[in-house]
Formats: structure tokens, sequence, C-alpha cells
């Protein structure tokens, strides 16, 4: 077998004393080197854009640490706002705070909810799924093939026909 694929050019000295089966063997342990190498390099990108995507999600993950850390105390600050400005007591300026963050989770709760009812399931899948256990039942002609069956042939019609 040839370790090093291409080194030689076609018609070299050693290609017309060699069998056909020394040449199909070199042939066939080529392309399994080539298939290897191929996917050697596939795992190797793979990893690469494994370790980005890591770094992507750290990255997020550490915004979302700090803008919780912010939205708290941005709610803080705006409770003492409230307590400052609108000479409310130190409890009515956090229940107020707290109170529109709990409006704003129902809203979203509601909205969630919501999006679920609509939710139809898989129905052109599911359509699709039944009509095609149908036709492999024979019990319904897929769409297309009435032609065939007007011909006598077994076969559905094809584009070309």
């Amino acid at each position: 077998m040839v370790d090093k694929p291409g080194t030689g050019g076609p018609g070299a000295a050693g290609d017309t004393d060699r069998s056909v089966g020394a040449l199909v063997s070199d042939v066939t342990g080529n392309f399994s080197r080539l298939v290897r190498l191929e996917l050697e390099l596939a795992k190797a990108e793979a990893k690469l854009e494994a370790a980005k995507v890591g770094k992507g999600i750290a990255g997020f993950a550490v915004f979302a640490v700090l803008m919780h850390i912010f939205v708290i105390l941005l709610s803080v600050t705006i409770a003492f706002v409230l307590y400052e400005v609108a000479g409310l007591p130190g409890w009515a300026s956090f229940a107020i705070v707290t109170g529109f963050y709990l409006l704003v989770a129902i809203v979203f709760a509601l909205f969630g909810l919501i999006s679920f009812r609509r939710m139809r399931g898989l129905e052109r899948t599911r359509l699709t799924g039944s009509r095609l256990g149908a036709i492999l039942r024979r019990e319904i002609v897929p769409p297309g093939s009435e032609v065939a069956a007007a011909n006598g042939a077994g076969t559905p019609a094809t584009a070309g026909d």
C-alpha cells in the first residue's frame, strides 16, 4: 500500500509491474486514509467551534448575572427615590417597587399561558405521517401517481414522462 498518496505520477515505473489487486488495495487504502483524515479534521474543527461556543455562553452568563445585580440595585434605588422625593414611608416605597415587578411577572405569565394554549401540536407532520402510512398500506394513491395508474404502470409517473 502507498504510504504517501500522490507522490508518484501516473505511469510511473512501478505501476506497470503491479497487479490489479494491488492497485485496488492501494485505492481502498488511500480512500480509507482520506476518510480518516477528513474525520480528524472535522473533530479538530468541532473542538475549536465548541470552545468558541463555550466562551460565548460564558460571556452571556456573566452578562446575565451582572444585569440581575443591576436590576436589583436599580429597584433599591427607585424605592429610595420614592422614599425621598414622594415622602412615602420606606416600607411603602419598597412595596410599590415589589408590586411593579409582580405585575410584570403576571403579564409575562399570562403571555406564556396564552402562547401555550394557542399551540396545536404538529398538525402538518401528523397529517403527512398518516398519509404516508396510508400510502404504504396502499389505502390511498400518492399524489401525482394517477397518471401512472391510468397508464397501467406500477410506479408513479416522473416529471420527465
